[in-house]
């Protein structure tokens, strides 16, 4: 690992998690301490999920750690959840590896005014960055983009996202939102069209009316900024409207219909700089809920955003993850993850990306057999497709692990 990395990004995520704790007043409560720590045995027949005649399998222990540190104040909460997550496999060395990830998490009440300040840090290999897992990603309504799908030489990702979020409650029935992110990304080596350092600023300010008890109606404008490496900035500003209703904690529906429009500046292929608009048109659609023995995530969304691959590109995107409670000890698992990815300038010719369709899936059991411990055991599949590639590539694997995880009791 990289001495440069560590310097830029484990040493700030450490450092904010500490100001954190600091900053919290004198009345903080009690601290809960919520381990999770998972090991077991990983096999896969085609680990960077490379094309026919190029695969390589790989079996061997892996091991993964967390630690989450929270604690509740009169007015709100503080949370910093530092984790670890390494692999080794016997005979393929090179593909060994020992990711770090950290979330933060700030929140503070007023009589009309909430505050909230996430974060989320992460040092891994470019085979878990790259080609996401079905359990990637956001909560509804908020994917996660950003991946290429390439990654058969041996590089490391690093990520810092920062999101603050501010809520004014201008009645009882309409609040005023703000929110801004910024998304930094960078590799230990500069892959083209595969590695690409990229950055992203965005900001939205939204009014929320509250339709019923159970009903809100968002009007929401959005701005943001890429700039990612090799390339000018591009810019990006639309608008959207979201219904959204929540029933209880446990149960949440959305639907979102919006535009954006993007000015980009680029060079062609004779370095002549030119300046093109294109709208796109993103939206989503999903819902999440605990009923009785089953408990059901989906989520359906197109999104624009930038991506490793070195250019601005309009994702569609599904995410399924369903949990059903066979018996109070036996619970079936299931996950479904799928992605289509069109570049949104390719009219610029600098760039060879080409369509990407990405999709994985998992079947499993956990049996808990004491409430901390439990076995889980897991089979995944994996599939991508590139419209130049000449065939598609496959992958399928397995995972026996044992779960340590003591249930939460949240006050």
């Amino acid at each position: 690992m990289k001495t440069k990395a560590i310097n830029r990004w484990v040493l700030p995520a450490i450092t904010a998690g500490a100001l954190g704790a600091i900053a919290l007043p004198a009345q903080a409560g009690p601290w809960e301490f919520n381990p999770r720590l998972e090991a077991g045995y990983l096999y896969d027949d085609n680990y960077r999920l490379a094309l026919p005649g190029g695969e390589q399998s790989v079996d061997g222990p892996v091991a993964d750690a967390e630690l989450e540190l929270r604690t509740i104040t009169q007015t709100g909460e503080f949370s910093f959840a530092p984790r670890v997550r390494a692999t080794y496999f016997s005979g393929a060395e090179d593909l060994d590896s020992v990711d770090y990830y950290g979330r933060l998490n700030w929140e503070r009440r007023g009589q009309r005014v909430f505050t909230r300040l996430r974060g989320d840090f992460s040092m891994q290999d470019v085979v878990n960055s790259e080609l996401p897992t079905v359990d990637s990603g956001g909560g509804l309504g908020d994917p996660d983009l950003g991946d290429s799908g390439r990654v058969l030489v041996e590089n490391r990702r690093q990520r810092l996202d920062v999101r603050p979020l501010m809520n004014i409650e201008l009645s009882e029935r309409r609040d005023l939102q703000f929110e801004a992110g910024y998304a930094d990304v960078s590799y230990d080596e500069l892959i083209d069209d595969a590695q690409v350092d990229y950055k992203v600023t965005d900001f939205s300010t939204a009014l929320a009316t509250q339709l019923s008890e159970r009903h809100t109606l968002t009007a929401r404008l959005r701005g943001a900024r890429y700039d990612i490496l090799f390339r000018d900035p591009s810019d990006g500003y639309g608008a959207e409207l979201q219904w959204d209703r929540q029933t209880s904690a446990e149960s949440r529906s959305y639907l979102r219909i919006g535009a954006q429009k993007l000015d980009i500046l680029a060079a062609n292929e004779f370095g002549i700089l030119s300046q093109d608009s294109k709208t796109e048109v993103t939206g989503g659609a999903g819902i999440s809920f605990l009923m009785g023995r089953n408990e059901l995530f989906l989520d359906l969304s197109r999104n624009v955003g930038a991506s490793s691959a070195g250019v601005l590109v309009a994702r569609d995107q599904l995410r399924v993850r369903w949990t059903r409670a066979m018996t109070p000890r036996l619970s079936f698992l299931a996950g479904l993850r799928g992605s289509h990815d069109d570049q949104i300038d390719e009219a610029s010719g600098i760039s060879t990306f080409t369509e990407r369709s990405y999709a994985t899936g998992d079947v499993g059991l956990q049996w808990r057999w004491q409430e901390e411990f439990s076995l889980r055991v897991a089979y995944d599949y994996t599939w991508q497709e590139f419209r130049d590639a000449p065939e598609d590539a496959t992958s399928s694997g397995a995972m026996v692990t044992v779960l340590y995880q003591p249930l939460q009791r949240r006050r």
